[in-house]
């Protein structure tokens, strides 16, 4: 093999080849017998192998989201002072990054059914890697929360592209498709706080370390993802049939889960940190247990979902939430406790909202099925974007009636109106490919 060859190889067991990439990174079609019309769905379905491919490279960036919001996060408590900010400016740079979350989840998941999936999601994990290095270098609370808004316009990029593109692979196994995502995101949850805690009050060489992993991730998502996702007719896109009962209750309740999941995000950490005054170590424990929930459960709950439904599993999700929130701040007195009850939250909080989207993919036209993704996660994201604010406009009345409110309560009715949707049979629909 000549030099000029690129050195990286995937053996395909069921065809007997390897996949070559030259120099250029352009993929040698002859060398496997694929066509320049290969797409990332005929890709996926020559083969499990292939698809196990596509489908861990495509899950790499929610590892990157998990493992930068939970260095954010935990760190927080140390990276604001540091910036000379007030505890206030928690719960707005928690805002900040949802607004970002949410004005550009609408443009990943419309992006996802118009054009080219694979450079939408290139681009997003691009500003992505800018920001989250340039959090560890904010020297001012504007340099900070114009960090975390970009890093938050990266994330509402590729979040819905990516869980369209998982969920529509194999659309009559969506919940185990979606939950790869959810695994990964997980993974980097569960990692975070370790690596950032060694470093505290520092924390400059953690948000490098972020950056170094998601230009690897930018290097396997353009080496092996097609450029063209599928290929069915082109349509007008069309708003007919997107809200229905199941997409409008879902709405509310994630809204709701948006308010409860980031004021833990914007406040959990100072609560462990700075109220009950947990040592740097022990706080990184029952904060890290909000992605080991995840990461354990979110495959075993997807697989359940596509057999017994997603509509029950999402609603069983919610619960742990509940149940989660109001151990946290209501019921948990010791770390095994807190530990527990994080746990809990985590593994509801790491399906629950990927099984939405998915049950509202199954909900509408499969023309759409991005659109609907990025229209839940904007709506979950302008919940999100209120958590942090009524957090700590409650904060007054102490840490553990804010929490029991903004968590408890919101978990509850988010908890409520799932039991409100209807389930939905696989979607049965044809499905041509479709050129991007």
């Amino acid at each position: 093999m000549s030099s000029s060859i690129f050195r990286y190889f995937i053996y395909n067991k069921i065809n007997t080849e390897y996949i070559v990439y030259n120099s250029k990174g352009e993929l040698n079609l002859r060398v496997i017998g694929l066509s320049s019309t290969d797409t990332v769905r005929s890709l996926s379905k020559r083969s499990t192998f292939m698809f196990i491919i596509i489908v861990l490279v495509s899950a790499i960036p929610a590892f990157l989201e998990g493992f930068d919001t939970n260095l954010y996060t935990f760190g927080a408590p140390f990276i604001v002072p540091a910036v000379h900010g007030t505890v206030t400016l928690l719960g707005l740079i928690a805002t900040g990054f949802a607004l970002g979350i949410a004005v550009f989840s609408l443009v990943g998941g419309y992006l996802f059914d118009r054009f080219s999936v694979k450079y939408t999601i290139i681009l997003s994990v691009l500003i992505f890697t800018i920001f989250t290095v340039a959090t560890g270098f904010a020297n001012s609370p504007f340099t900070l929360m114009i960090s975390r808004f970009l890093v938050g316009v990266g994330v509402g990029m590729f979040q819905p592209a990516i869980i369209a593109l998982l969920g529509d692979i194999f659309y009559e196994t969506r919940g185990r498709a979606v939950s790869a995502f959810a695994v990964f995101f997980g993974l980097g949850l569960f990692i975070g706080p370790y690596l950032i805690a060694p470093f505290l009050p520092a924390f400059r060489i953690p948000f490098i370390i972020s950056g170094v992993f998601s230009l690897v991730a930018l290097v396997l998502f353009y080496l092996i993802i097609p450029k063209t996702y599928k290929k069915v007719e082109r349509n007008s896109l069309s708003f007919k049939g997107m809200f229905n009962r199941n997409v409008l209750v879902l709405s509310v309740s994630i809204f709701l889960f948006g308010i409860t999941l980031f004021g833990y995000l914007g406040y959990y950490s100072e609560f462990l940190l700075k109220v009950l005054m947990l040592r740097a170590s022990t706080a990184a424990n029952i904060s890290s247990m909000g992605g080991l929930g995840g990461l354990i459960c979110a495959f075993p709950l997807g697989m359940l979902a596509d057999k017994v439904g997603r509509k029950y599993i999402v609603s069983f999700a919610s619960l742990l939430i509940a149940i989660g929130s109001i151990g946290m701040f209501g019921i948990a007195k010791t770390p095994a406790e807190l530990l527990v009850a994080t746990f809990l939250f985590g593994a509801g909080w790491g399906i629950y909202v990927d099984l939405t989207a998915a049950l509202c993919q199954d909900s509408v036209d499969d023309s759409i099925a991005g659109t609907i993704t990025g229209v839940i996660f904007l709506v979950f994201n302008i919940g999100a974007m209120l958590g942090g604010p009524l957090f700590s406009f409650l904060k007054p009345m102490g840490f553990v009636s804010a929490g029991l409110i903004t968590l408890g309560v919101s978990s509850i009715l988010s908890l409520i109106l799932t039991l409100f949707t209807q389930p939905v049979g696989e979607n049965a629909m044809s499905r041509e490919e479709m050129a991007m």
